[in-house]
């Protein structure tokens, strides 16, 4: 859940257009299959990256910085980094929300789910090991974003995001493009993010204002409320009501929220599309995570040793160890 969506390109306008003949359907649906995966939010507060979860040890970021040290001959010190309060990952005086859901969000569209255990260099990385890195490593993404945070500032809107842009965000991804979104299911300062993989809508118009659909849509997210070896995708949904108008030429023009949901809507939505650097001079993911060991670790079949000659790619510090030196040494 917890923490701000990560992005480098932000777009804040939706230039889409409603289908001209909404009063000949009277419903719509889309479905992502398959969907995104289950995994721990990871949060700063536990510390499971950093401390292990109950009855696992060592921990994610043990094992991997024990990995990269086995091929490169120097520790990253990834753990370290990821347990320095400073840094903002792991807090023992966090807010209960704060977390990686971001990170595990994107990851879990982005990424093939870890079904199985993998033992690199006679290390074993559990598949939550695994989803925890990732997690990790995707908490900066390239991605679309729609809508505006609400900080809980006086000038705030609570009404964003809109539900026609929401509407047409559902139609747009979820039913043309079958691409999964992300949406901050909280409206308020509170961020929690999940994948959004499935949706049905239902309307109906006013007898004497055909202008105004009056709309049900529920929408099926994926749930990170699960143990963190957990396989598979769990869900949960939620029903969301709102108005759309149209313009004469039945395209939409604006909408408002009804019921409930004006107070239980999406703050925003994003739409995660590639891993994305650390921005220089920043906390937003672990700069001792490099993409490519995480890559060796999760990809490529169960068993690898390659200090037994498995192939790998060669980086800086293995043309260095072929020379016979020891890279901690001399960088």
């Amino acid at each position: 859940m917890r923490r701000a969506s990560s992005c480098l390109l932000v777009v804040l306008l939706l230039s889409l257009t409603g289908p001209g003949a909404w009063a000949d359907d009277w419903s719509a649906s889309g479905e992502i299959t398959p969907p995104p995966w289950s995994g721990d939010w990871w949060s700063r507060k536990k510390g499971f990256l950093v401390l292990g979860w109950p009855g696992h040890s060592p921990s994610p970021f043990e094992k991997y910085d024990a990995y990269v040290e086995s091929r490169t001959g120097r520790n990253p010190g990834a753990h370290a980094w990821e347990k320095d309060v400073r840094n903002t990952h792991y807090n023992p005086k966090a807010e209960d929300w704060e977390g990686h859901c971001n990170g595990w969000a994107a990851a879990s569209i982005l990424v093939p789910e870890p079904r199985q255990a993998k033992v690199r260099n006679g290390i074993t990385f559990l598949t939550a090991d695994q989803k925890g890195i990732l997690s990790e490593q995707y908490m900066n993404t390239y991605c679309m974003f729609y809508g505006r945070r609400n900080w809980g500032n006086p000038g705030d809107d609570p009404d964003d995001i809109y539900p026609d842009e929401f509407h047409k965000l559902l139609l747009e991804y979820i039913g043309n493009k079958k691409s999964a979104i992300i949406c901050d299911t909280s409206y308020d300062r509170q961020v929690w993010n999940f994948p959004l993989f499935k949706f049905e809508s239902s309307w109906s118009t006013g007898w004497f204002d055909k202008s105004k659909l009056k709309v049900r849509t529920t929408v099926y997210y994926v749930d990170d409320g699960v143990r963190p070896d957990y396989i598979g995708t769990k869900w949960f949904s939620t029903t969301y009501t709102y108005n759309l108008f149209l313009d004469s030429q039945g395209n939409i023009t604006g909408g408002e929220w009804t019921g409930s949901s004006r107070t239980n809507h999406p703050d925003f939505v994003w739409v995660p599309t590639a891993d994305a650097p650390n921005p220089p001079g920043t906390v937003q993911e672990n700069p001792r995570i490099d993409p490519r060991y995480v890559k060796e670790i999760v990809e490529g079949p169960e068993v690898l040793d390659y200090r037994q000659g498995d192939n790998a790619f060669s980086g800086p510090d293995a043309v260095v160890m072929e020379a016979g030196l020891n890279p901690a040494e001399h960088f």
